[in-house]
């Protein structure tokens, strides 16, 4: 019984954790693309902060717009995808400057109406962010792969993890 209490108390102390930090986790984060150099993936397009910036497998598979990535309620951490991954929104002036600035990336904005916002593509795809990236604490780059749907862009190199992305869980 001891051991029932124990995960019982364990199961109710993460959920209240992830609804803390739903509460405080925006559904969007303004945006400042440009890509930065790595070990690993090469150079690799990031946003605010040099966070990494992800496309949705299900974005390209479904055609990309509107953007698949909802504030629909699941039962996953943070009750949806949107709280897992914002969206990465630009002001229309600043993305004027963006491909004024370097008119060869494929950039662009997609109108997403669940944040109100504009939100930047590339390769025709809406970006987000990974609430669990923290490039300050060097955690950068942990939503690669989750499961089976979200990638990174790189000018070096195909960052993809393959897999089924019919699958639910985002």
């Amino acid at each position: 019984m001891l051991r029932k209490t124990q995960i019982l108390a364990t199961l109710l102390g993460t959920l209240a954790a992830s609804q803390a930090v739903a509460a405080d986790t925006p559904l969007s984060i303004e945006t400042d693309p440009h890509f930065v150099k790595t070990e690993t993936y090469g150079r690799v397009l990031v946003g605010k902060d040099d966070s990494a910036l992800y496309t949705f497998k299900k974005d390209f598979a479904m055609g990309g717009l509107p953007p698949k990535c909802t504030t629909k309620a699941d039962d996953l951490p943070l009750g949806s995808c949107l709280k897992r991954w914002p969206a990465a929104t630009i002001s229309y002036d600043d993305f004027k400057a963006l491909a004024k600035k370097d008119p060869s990336k494929p950039f662009g904005v997609v109108y997403n109406q669940e944040v109100g916002q504009l939100q930047l593509t590339y390769d025709s795809l809406p970006l987000y962010y990974w609430f669990g990236d923290k490039p300050a604490e060097q955690t950068n780059f942990t939503g690669l792969g989750v499961n089976a749907a979200w990638d990174l862009k790189s000018l070096d190199k195909s960052i993809s993890y393959e897999g089924d992305v019919t699958a639910g869980g985002y």
